[in-house]
């Protein structure tokens, strides 16, 4: 059987692994997060949710590693999570969670988890962020069962995807276009005659106040003067002809 290196070396570890202890038993790790399904480009392409940068998980008997698994998150709640190895015995391991520098490519929904299609996932430089301790008991799955523990950079990818065109207007949407925008015109211009008739309805409305409202009487006029002292209207004088006339009797 013609195995390539990194397979030979885990399979080398886990028979060291099988022989220096309890068999291994795939464990569950609760916790990982939940990075749906999104979509790219123009054609709105469905791609496999995942983290953009994946966590790897050790375990470690000493500084012998034991097991190592790369999580990328789960699809769905419905999703299966990740399982590691661990052996199934009385003992005190160390788990170490790292996060990978690469970010992982987005794959088509459509290719599965280990197409042949895409190109293997380099992680690079993986700090690690966090260290716990595991204390397993023989025959008890809870005791090898682990908790995620969230990495620095917890982003999932997400879609991206072109703003949607609204859709091109017919012969029919164009006439309804035209029609409103000439309502609007005609309803601007009635508000602009109607503010022109009421500005000219203010400004007669203020003249006529400005205007005096008693002139008073007329100038001149004797008997207008003399009726203002209180009494009637003075008879007229008989003047030179009375004055010319001799007295009777004489």
């Amino acid at each position: 059987m013609n195995l390539r290196p990194p397979a030979r070396a885990l399979t080398l570890l886990v028979l060291c692994v099988a022989a220096c202890g309890g068999p291994l038993t795939p464990s569950p790790v609760e916790g990982e997060p939940i990075c749906p399904d999104f979509e790219v480009g123009a054609t709105r392409a469905v791609m496999r949710g995942s983290l953009r940068f994946p966590v790897t998980l050790t375990v470690l008997d000493g500084k012998k590693p034991i097991s190592r698994a790369t999580l990328d998150g789960r699809r769905s709640k419905d999703d299966p999570g990740t399982r590691i190895l661990i052996p199934n015995d009385n003992a005190e391991y160390e788990i170490e969670w790292a996060q990978c520098e690469n970010q992982r490519a987005p794959r088509a929904l459509s290719l599965g988890r280990d197409t042949k299609d895409t190109a293997e996932y380099a992680c690079g430089n993986a700090p690690v962020y966090k260290t716990d301790k595991l204390v397993t008991r023989r025959d008890d799955a809870a005791s090898r069962t682990l908790q995620f523990a969230a990495p620095p950079k917890p982003e999932c990818w997400e879609s991206e995807v072109p703003p949607a065109q609204p859709p091109p207007l017919g012969a029919a949407g164009a006439e309804q276009a035209a029609a409103a925008d000439a309502g609007a015109d005609d309803a601007g211009a009635a508000d602009t005659a109607a503010a022109a008739d009421a500005g000219a309805a203010d400004a007669g409305a203020a003249g006529a106040a400005a205007a005096p409202t008693d002139a008073g009487p007329p100038r001149g006029g004797g008997a207008a003067r003399d009726a203002g002292a209180g009494g009637a209207p003075k008879p007229p004088r008989t003047g030179g002809a009375d004055a010319g006339s001799a007295p009777q009797g004489s």
